[in-house]
């Protein structure tokens, strides 16, 4: 198992997520409206979009996240009251990744926070294209024949489960003890930017 360096394009925000394995399994590109909108918010769409309107996502639990500096730059936005808390870099707007909320141990990592130079060797291969009805343009089928979303969902959720057995909820890194988000989340209004 490996160790992934993390930080945000100015830097002040530093980190690593701990025993990272590509036996994992948990890497995908997904192609939804609102992780497209999330990039689009922070004005980060050449960066973090692919050709397609997808976005590369390294899935962990909570546990395996730790930041080492600049906390008090983390930011949090939701689409909705009750969508994915979204967290990126107040000071550059570097995405971060997304949770789904306290109690749910997983992190979906955005790949513009990882800055590994061995990122592509310890992720491994993407295992899933997901949400493809939101993708902006055709997707390769050898792409996705390389990486089906048939079955994924269901792995990830059996994951979740056993990082909840495990105890590999806690710590983490983005909400407090209580369970309360780092940051108050900004709830975005359609079209608006930060």
């Amino acid at each position: 198992m490996d160790n992934l360096v993390l930080q945000c394009r100015c830097g002040q925000i530093k980190g690593r997520a701990i025993k990272i394995n590509p036996a994992d399994r948990t890497r995908v590109i997904c192609y939804c409206k609102d992780c497209q909108a999330f990039a689009h918010a922070l004005k980060a769409g050449a960066e973090v979009l692919d050709e397609h309107g997808g976005t590369d996502i390294y899935q962990l639990p909570p546990a395996r996240l730790q930041i080492h500096q600049g906390l008090d730059q983390i930011r949090c936005l939701r689409l909705s009251d009750k969508g994915l808390y979204r967290w990126y870099a107040g000071c550059c707007y570097t995405p971060i990744g997304n949770t789904l909320a306290p109690r749910v141990p997983m992190v979906g990592l955005i790949h513009s926070f990882i800055v590994d130079p061995e990122r592509e060797a310890k992720l491994g291969p993407v295992r899933a294209c997901v949400n493809l009805s939101g993708a902006t343009g055709k997707i390769p089928k050898s792409q996705l024949d390389a990486a089906p979303a048939r079955g994924y969902i269901g792995k990830i959720m059996f994951k979740i489960l056993g990082w909840k057995l495990s105890g590999q909820g806690r710590p983490n890194a983005l909400f407090n003890a209580k369970g309360e988000p780092l940051a108050t989340p900004h709830i975005l209004s359609p079209g608006e930017t930060l």
